[in-house]
């Protein structure tokens, strides 16, 4: 009687050791199941330096309870640039007309990587003045360089036309990479319910 009371503890020790693997998988495969944009387990935080359009030098990131999304771009691209550049607008528009996040505190970075084109007036009247929540950035080249490594953007100057990959990133206020998109065509309003996912998961 001893010996089937050991065997039977046993194997419900064995299933409940082979349960926990399970559940472990059960709860990414949710937790990745609510990600539009690629789910990413990054621990380093974006830090840097950047100017705007008045030259002024801030610090990303700067706000304690702000989510940014950030595209490096130039405005004279006629690729991807431009398309990023209107979801952006369309996703501050969700915003905006959204009850829970009208007043969230959410912004939308634009960093320039043809700083000599894109000029501060160009900038301002293209990029910051559509909405408070938009802004351009100009970093140094030191700056920019550390952040192209950082996100893998594989900037190139040396062609015709700057070359980039032209992924959207999603940032925590504490500077962590939280979503990144990089399909072309993105549905603006998966993104909202996705910000919405994260935001209301923090609260």
């Amino acid at each position: 009687m001893q010996l089937k009371k050991v065997v039977i503890a046993s194997v419900l020790i064995c299933i409940s050791l082979g349960t926990i693997p399970i559940l472990m998988v059960l709860s990414q495969w949710y937790q990745d199941s609510e990600a539009y944009g690629i789910n990413i387990n990054d621990s380093q935080h974006l830090r840097f330096t950047w100017q705007d359009v008045e030259q002024q030098s801030h610090q990303f990131p700067a706000s304690a309870g702000k989510y940014t999304y950030l595209f490096l771009g130039f405005l004279s691209c006629s690729e991807i640039c431009p398309i990023r550049i209107q979801q952006m607008i369309q996703l501050e528009q969700h915003i905006q007309q959204d009850a829970l996040l009208t007043g969230a505190e959410v912004q939308f970075m634009f960093v320039t990587i043809d700083p000599n084109n894109d000029t501060p007036a160009v900038r301002k009247n293209l990029i910051d003045d559509r909405s408070p929540r938009f802004v351009s950035a100009s970093l140094s080249d030191d700056e920019l360089s550390r952040l192209d490594r950082r996100l893998s953007e594989n900037i190139n100057h040396e062609l015709t036309s700057i070359n980039h990959v032209g992924k959207l990133f999603l940032v925590s206020p504490d500077g962590q990479l939280v979503r990144i998109y990089t399909a072309q065509q993105l549905s603006t309003l998966k993104m909202l319910h996705e910000l919405k996912h994260i935001m209301s998961a923090e609260m």
